[in-house]
């Protein structure tokens, strides 16, 4: 009676603070993620094509385009393998916290030997000794209720917290993605324009050759259209060396052979909006604080915390129930007749162990929990920071597009007129590099511009919490539109 009125009472205890911990998480439902997608047709396109760019060793390049490089990130990417091992951790410790709950089982097998003397029928004393192989199995059962039950919820909360924690991290492996392969696409326009600036000053120089030849040139126009030449020769090879290291920075995130050379597939790469722009800041903010799942992460490791404080305080102030059942056979007749035999069929403790150290350990605990809560705080704080910074890069980096295609037609339109006077005999050589130096700026300022945009959605659509493989293309088209 004494072992089940133990048992109940301790029982009942953990079933009462388990389940106010279930009604918590219960309360808590993960609502679905809002759409905030855009469906406006992209408005501005730039060429996609890196099948001149030689790959860094022989046979080693593969194209890629947006879908595929996030796709075989979430595959393949370290970094989001080690939070599904955390979460595999997590969920151990929280089982273990479970099995707390439950007594252990203990076999147990012994070797006796007995030595005396016993009379004979003939009433004589004779020497004997007897071998014994006693076997038993005890049950335990030793635990704190309120201890192994704030253990049980700290441990739940941590397991929520490490899955949240992957979420956040497959989020961030996809936006790193991303913006690694809009790196790739820019490092490509990068290469296209140094490639086009060489052509440029290729004929400029063959018309000062020929003007030179004909007797209406000078050596020094000569000269510095070859050095024009020369300079831009070597600003390819940069070129090339800055796309290698932009393809070498995307085979990490993927976890591809470093060597293999990822360029981006043929086609137009499009300025597109990821993120309607009709939602106000305060829309992006409320969306960021349910849905940002680093956010939900800090959260569920500051209710860990408080969970953690419970647990040393009912450690250290709480009662201690200790119960023990033996199961072992009745020792043979003759054992009995020659020893004292005595056996214990239950044990039942209960008591507390206070001790001064107490006080510390729940002082710590408490200035642990009042910490987490400070880094909820904290990272509240950068969300909203992020959000808003995002929101206007997105949208001054929208506004530049225009100005940046407008810089590209004024800049080709005045190098063909510098050309055309070159030719007609009514301009310099310098006008004509000028010209060229102009229309290369722009044509980078354009891309950069269309890449710097795209890049800022996916930053605000991961700010939001919403980013994945399926929402990083707006409805109304494809960020990369292949031709075939």
């Amino acid at each position: 009676m004494a072992l089940n009125t133990a048992l109940r009472g301790s029982a009942a205890l953990l079933l009462a603070l388990l389940s106010a911990s279930c009604v918590t998480d219960e309360a808590v439902v993960e609502a679905g993620h809002p759409s905030v997608a855009s469906a406006r047709q992209p408005m501005a396109s730039l060429k996609v094509d890196a099948s001149r760019i030689q790959p860094m060793y022989e046979h080693r390049m593969l194209a890629v385009d947006l879908p595929t490089v996030v796709r075989v990130a979430m595959a393949r990417n370290i970094d989001i393998q080690e939070a599904r091992e955390r979460i595999a951790a997590s969920r151990g410790e929280y089982e273990a916290n479970i099995g707390r709950v439950f007594p252990s089982i203990s076999p147990n097998i012994a070797a006796i030997g007995l030595s005396g003397a016993v009379s004979t029928p003939a009433g004589l004393a004779a020497e004997t000794f007897k071998h014994i192989v006693p076997y038993a199995v005890a049950i335990q059962w030793i635990v704190n209720p309120g201890q192994v039950a704030y253990d049980i919820i700290a441990s739940k909360r941590r397991l929520h917290a490490s899955e949240q924690q992957d979420e956040a991290v497959v989020m961030e492996t996809a936006r790193t993605a991303a913006v690694q392969y809009y790196d790739v696409v820019l490092a490509q326009a990068q290469v296209a324009a140094a490639r086009q600036a060489i052509q440029d000053a290729g004929e400029l120089l063959r018309i000062d050759r020929l003007q030179f030849m004909t007797g209406t040139g000078l050596t020094l126009e000569v000269q510095r259209a070859e050095a024009a030449l020369a300079l831009r020769q070597q600003n390819l090879l940069l070129a090339l060396n800055g796309f290698y290291n932009a393809s070498v920075a995307l085979t990490l995130t993927l976890h591809l052979d470093p060597t293999v050379m990822l360029v981006p597939g043929a086609g137009n790469m499009s300025a597109t909006t990821l993120v309607r722009e009709d939602l106000t800041i305060d829309s992006l903010l409320d969306i960021a604080l349910h849905c940002r799942p680093d956010l939900q992460a800090v959260r569920s490791l500051f209710a860990a915390s408080e969970a953690d404080t419970g647990s040393t305080i009912w450690g250290g102030l709480g009662p201690q129930v200790a119960a023990t059942k033996t199961f072992a056979p009745k020792p043979p007749a003759r054992v009995l007749m020659d020893t004292e035999f005595r056996q214990q069929l239950y044990q039942v403790n209960a008591g507390f162990n206070w001790s001064a150290a107490t006080f510390g350990r729940i002082k710590t605990a408490t200035a642990n929990a009042k910490i987490a809560g400070l880094e909820v705080e904290r990272h509240l704080d950068q969300v909203q920071a992020s959000v808003v910074t995002l929101q206007q890069t997105s949208l001054t980096d929208k506004k530049t597009i225009p100005f940046a295609r407008q810089g590209v037609t004024a800049a080709e339109e005045a190098l063909r007129l510098t050309q055309k006077n070159l030719q007609a005999g009514t301009g310099l050589t310098l006008d004509v590099l000028t010209a060229q130096d102009a229309a290369d700026q722009a044509r980078l300022n354009y891309a950069s511009a269309i890449v710097r945009y795209n890049q800022a959605e996916v930053d605000l659509l991961a700010a939001l919490g919403l980013l994945d493989e399926v929402n990083l293309e707006p409805v109304g088209g494809r960020a990369l539109a292949k031709q075939h």
